[in-house]
């Protein structure tokens, strides 16, 4: 091979050297580059496809959410609030009904009771003490609220029949 090489002119040497360095960027185009580019492309499609079926999801779910049982609680229809066990009984089940898991329940014959949720989404527990203050009626005396795990939130929170 080193004899062929010596063998060859100065003309042939700079051809077969053009010639591998083309090869060369060829290789690096369509072996490195263009796939690349390729995966580049297809990621953003899928992103793109994930978020507006993100967005499809969200609308629905507060289409649902909208026209939930909750809306037409018995306190919203003659515009009083509930009291007492039927309050109570109503701020566990719009809990329940919005995604969350009641650890503990304290207190609240006829007052003030505690609900304790373990590992709740902050944006659910939101949404749900917005419908206990709109909905049903009640108030919100006192909430802490601790960082957990997995990006979700422990929450104590005592709430009061009819905002008293």
């Amino acid at each position: 091979m080193r004899d062929w090489w010596v063998g060859l002119s100065l003309r042939e040497k700079g051809l077969l050297g053009t010639a591998g360095a083309i090869l060369l960027v060829l290789v690096i185009w369509y072996g490195v580059v263009t796939p690349m580019t390729n995966a580049r492309e297809e990621a953003r499609l899928a992103r793109q496809t994930a978020s507006n079926e993100l967005a499809q999801l969200e609308r629905l779910l507060a289409a649902q959410r909208a026209m939930s049982p909750l809306s037409a609680a018995p306190g919203n229809t003659n515009g009083q609030s509930l009291s007492g066990d039927a309050f109570k009984s109503e701020v566990t089940r719009s809990a329940q009904a919005a995604g969350l898991s009641i650890a503990r329940l304290q207190g609240g014959d006829g007052g003030p009771f505690s609900l304790v949720f373990e590992q709740a989404d902050a944006r659910q527990l939101y949404y749900w003490l917005g419908q206990v203050e709109t909905s049903l009626g009640g108030s919100v005396e006192r909430m802490s609220i601790d960082q957990a795990p997995n990006g979700r939130v422990r929450a104590t929170v005592d709430v009061v029949a009819g905002g008293s």
